[in-house]
């Protein structure tokens, strides 16, 4: 028997499509199809890192990316814990005491004592380093012989201009004036008064170092409306690291509690160079700022001391408690 097999021509081919798709349809949905799935015995969930407790919704909540690997946290920075004004001493004998001193990364004022060998060539390598320079005055102390270039009770007015210029000639330009030694003057109201005119009319800042407790700079310079700075802290009386550390530390204490501490080194402790470049790094990131007494002198309006109560009981800061009298006098 012969079968006859219809043949499509090409235009009868997309209705044969389309009845094949209709069929197609109405068999799955009239039986469906089954799918399977290997359920895993709770041992072999947990080896493959499946957890049975979670529940369904978290299950099928669908992860952004950002829950495994967040945005990093930003640092939070330190706050702000006081300002550090070191001073160096004595600069003037060598250059090579002063050389470690320049290259401490933060802000730094050098004094340098007039009519040294090498004071001038120190002035001009402390600006060429960006270091702030003053000229270190040598004053009458009570309990020692004065030296060269010194004010002493007594002088006259014209005898006082005549040195303080010279010296500042010697340096300048200078930034300011602090005194070497010099108990015995700073007492001295009336001397006081002259020094802070000069100050005043060569445009240079005072820096009182405080080697008595009795100075009179502070109530002088009050009485003419100056500003002036004063030391806190004398670093290295005992010129160890240990010693010298412990005395910076009370100064962060003090800048802590007053917002600022100016502290005086002195260019022949060895030890003190290192010793602050060391340091630095870690108290910058601890929240201090370092500066130079210029700077601080901006940022005060009138510098006050605090009155004895305000200190905490038993301070070392006090000068009766803890005289720093010891390294000038």
């Amino acid at each position: 028997m012969k079968c006859n097999i219809p043949s499509f021509t090409r235009a009868t081919w997309p209705v044969v499509l389309c009845i094949a798709f209709f069929a197609l349809g109405l068999l799955t949905s009239t039986f469906p199809i089954k799918t399977f799935a290997v359920e895993l015995e709770p041992a072999e969930e947990e080896a493959q890192g499946f957890d049975p407790g979670i529940e369904q919704a978290e299950a099928e909540s669908v992860p952004t990316g950002f829950e495994e690997y967040p945005f990093p946290a930003e640092e939070e920075e330190e706050a702000f814990r006081g300002t550090l004004v070191f001073v160096i001493d004595d600069a003037g004998y060598n250059i090579i005491d002063l050389e470690p001193f320049l290259a401490f990364p933060g802000a730094l004022t050098v004094a340098v004592l007039p009519g040294r060998l090498f004071s001038q060539e120190a002035a001009e390598r402390i600006r060429a380093a960006g270091k702030e320079l003053f000229l270190h005055q040598p004053m009458e102390a009570l309990a020692r012989t004065a030296e060269p270039g010194a004010i002493m009770i007594g002088m006259e007015r014209e005898d006082i201009e005549a040195i303080i210029n010279r010296n500042l000639d010697e340096l300048w330009p200078v930034r300011g004036l602090n005194n070497h030694e010099g108990s015995r003057v700073t007492m001295d109201e009336g001397i006081m008064k002259i020094i802070l005119d000069i100050c005043r009319e060569r445009g240079i800042l005072f820096l009182d170092s405080r080697t008595v407790s009795a100075t009179a700079a502070q109530r002088v310079a009050d009485r003419m409306g100056i500003t002036i700075a004063s030391r806190d802290i004398f670093i290295d009386n005992i010129q160890t690291r240990e010693n010298m550390l412990e005395y910076i530390s009370i100064g962060l204490l003090q800048a802590e509690q007053r917002g600022h501490a100016v502290m005086i080194g002195h260019i022949q402790s060895p030890a003190l160079a290192p010793l602050l470049i060391e340091l630095y790094p870690e108290l910058i990131q601890q929240g201090y700022r370092f500066s130079t007494v210029s700077e601080l002198l901006e940022e005060l309006s009138i510098p006050q001391d605090p009155e004895p109560d305000e200190l905490p009981p038993d301070s070392p800061i006090e000068d009766d408690l803890f005289p720093q009298e010891v390294m000038e006098q």
